[in-house]
């Protein structure tokens, strides 16, 4: 991936993180996570980070 897909890359994944985080926060879903709880958010959030990888490496022209 060249640079700018790079950035591109972490732009999206950290503002889905914080979007995410944000919304699942009001929910309840921190209040008594547990390490189950823990690993299945980590694993639900590299899936999309690697979604969003796929689709940015597979659109070059768009973030270049």
């Amino acid at each position: 991936m060249s640079d700018n897909q790079n950035k591109a890359f972490w732009i999206i994944f950290i503002i889905f993180c914080v979007l995410a985080t944000a919304g699942i926060y009001p929910q309840g879903a921190f209040e008594n996570i547990t390490l189950g709880g823990s690993a299945i958010m980590t694993l639900f959030y590299l899936l999309v980070a690697f979604l969003i990888r796929l689709y940015v490496k597979s659109n070059p022209e768009s973030f270049d």
